[in-house]
């Protein structure tokens, strides 16, 4: 593998068409200036070169770098250009050109993974030639790259993307309402696709499809793309809003936008109560089951204010009837089974307001854990005592420790490998920390749990928990995880959980457990509901292993049956 530079003149396209892999053989190629660049794919780079010549788009750019490889086909060549304008976006050097992330769908294909490992190799080369600033793995580990508008999609993703779209601009002709339910359980890419839908849509007027490759038309996805541009051509810019209900994440997806330019901007990113400062075409919502009812909220006053602004009863309203009464068409992203909360909207009161003309598509592939979609279901059978036997998690790293303190070390000792691994809890312990420094809680005693000889803290910060470094050293919580991805993630259930062995029931004890806001004029079986559903979720944070610890004999007994010790 080798990145060879040329002029981006017709001398240098010359040049290049006298090599030996010139003029046809698949081949990466980066064009770029001091400031931007573009990044691309082709089995003739010769040919590619004359027309980028004549595109005025590219017309301040400098130099052609060709990444060349004997082993490259065409399929290797547009896996690893999705996966440099991934990561280029991610390392920022560079504003990208492209508004599309290469070949539109991810296919699996011979010996893909000797491929994708050559990425690495691909990028220190770059790094070299100062093509690019960051290390590969940081890059990597970074919501640009993970929450990055060029990510491919999988077959199932785009899909169900292109049947959205389709009837988004099939209601706006028809001057119609319209909603779409994506319904997928956690690490099924919804965020993902919410950000690539609203990056097509914005940017629709301006993308152009490539038909060099053309044979047989345009494919779904290149077709909706020019249906969207011949919309615009006769309708105003799209108002288009991205509502996220918890703010930790909604922070983290501002800054994204805000990086990532080309059409994206940080104001697209809003919490619920905002939808009412202006009418938008279309808003997607991530995490709709997060989304809030009047019941064990925070500020009912600013609730009232906002549903009686818009001609609701409080009572029975919820920020859903918020986004349906502004917004013309809604893609609703949704998960029943994580609902942690007595002020999350219920399934019946979110299937009433969508209404039964609601679109409803499903996500069944597991994109987060390498364990893929097995482990997920796996776990809900555990939880829900119909596993009879142990059944190896394949691929990943899922593991039961008799010692917390040997856990949440293993926990630290990954961190320092991989970054991104964290250790989270139930609420079975007060947060006494609350408000104090550091050298306050180690100095007056003021640790908030513990397990025990061991003491440990809560986490220190609600807002970007899971991003910030000194997060190693505290213990997270279901709100301070959730929508976000780890490495590897230790669990520690807590005293209010365990396990009846005579009815082969996972049992809580609601008076061991201090998430006011959960136990609130709710009765017990729903908040058992919610406490089993927040493990699951924690559970799932994890791309590369789970470690878990029990807290009660029982509880750790049972897990034993299905998750291996520590030891193996």
């Amino acid at each position: 593998m080798d990145v060879v530079s040329f002029d981006f003149t017709s001398d240098g396209r010359d040049k290049l068409g006298r090599g030996a892999m010139g003029r046809d053989w698949p081949v990466v190629y980066l064009i770029n200036n001091d400031s931007e660049m573009y990044i691309g794919e082709t089995c003739s780079v010769y040919n590619r070169f004359s027309q980028h010549l004549q595109n005025p788009d590219r017309s301040g750019l400098k130099t052609m770098n060709v990444i060349i490889d004997d082993q490259f086909n065409k399929s290797a060549v547009l896996d690893i250009e999705q996966s440099l304008i991934q990561l280029c976006h991610a390392d920022e050097k560079f504003r990208l050109q492209n508004l599309n992330a290469g070949q539109s769908v991810k296919y699996n294909y011979y010996q893909r993974e000797m491929y994708v490992n050559k990425l690495n190799s691909i990028w220190k080369c770059m790094r070299d030639r100062k093509l690019a600033d960051h290390d590969f793995f940081t890059l990597k580990n970074s919501s640009l790259f993970k929450y990055s508008p060029y990510m491919t999609l999988t077959v199932e993703q785009n899909t169900i993307c292109t049947y959205v779209i389709h009837d988004i601009l099939e209601k706006m002709v028809k001057g119609e309402k319209g909603t779409s339910v994506i319904n997928g359980s956690a690490g099924t890419g919804k965020t993902v696709m919410a950000i690539n839908m609203i990056f097509t849509l914005i940017n629709a007027d301006r993308i152009r499809i490539d038909t060099s490759d053309v044979t047989y038309g345009f494919t779904d996805e290149q077709m909706v793309v020019h249906e969207l541009h011949e919309f615009l051509k006769h309708h105003d810019r799209l108002r288009v809003g991205f509502v996220l209900p918890m703010a930790s994440i909604r922070m983290t997806m501002s800054t994204v936008f805000r990086k990532t330019e080309n059409g994206l901007k940080a104001n697209m990113v809003i919490g619920p109560a905002d939808v009412v400062k202006g009418h938008y075409d279309i808003l997607f919502v991530d995490e709709s089951h997060r989304l809030a009812k009047r019941k064990n909220i925070p500020n009912m006053g600013s609730f009232d204010r906002v549903c009686r602004s818009l001609k609701l009863e409080p009572e029975n309203s919820t920020q859903l009837d918020w986004i349906m009464k502004c917004s013309d068409y809604q893609v609703l992203f949704y998960d029943k089974d994580q609902t942690v909360k007595g002020s999350d909207i219920s399934p019946e009161q979110f299937d009433k307001t969508v209404g039964p003309d609601a679109k409803q598509y499903f996500l069944k592939t597991q994109m987060r854990c390498a364990a893929g979609d097995g482990y997920p279901k796996y776990l809900k059978r555990i939880f829900e005592c119909k596993q009879d036997l142990f059944d190896e998690v394949r691929n990943y790293d899922f593991r039961i420790f008799d010692d917390v303190d040997l856990m949440v070390n293993e926990i630290k000792s990954l961190n320092s490998e991989y970054k991104l691994c964290r250790t989270v809890a139930g609420y079975s312990w007060k947060w006494i920390s609350k408000g104090y420094r550091a050298e306050e809680i180690k100095a007056e005693h003021l640790e908030d749990i513990h397990i025990g000889p061991y003491k440990y803290i809560w986490n220190m910060s609600n807002m970007e928990w899971i991003l910030r470094e000194d997060s190693i050293d505290e213990i997270g919580c279901i709100h301070t995880s959730q929508g976000y991805d780890l490495n590897y993630v230790g669990v520690i259930f807590g005293y209010e959980i365990d396990y009846d062995k005579v009815n082969n029931r996972i049992v809580v004890d609601t008076s061991k457990f201090y998430d006011t806001n959960v136990k609130k004029a709710t009765d017990e079986e729903t908040v058992r509901k919610y406490i089993i559903n927040a493990y699951r979720i924690m559970m799932t944070r994890g791309i590369r292993g789970c470690y878990v610890y029990a807290c009660n004999q029982g509880l750790n007994e049972y897990l034993k049956r299905f998750i291996k010790g520590s030891d193996i």
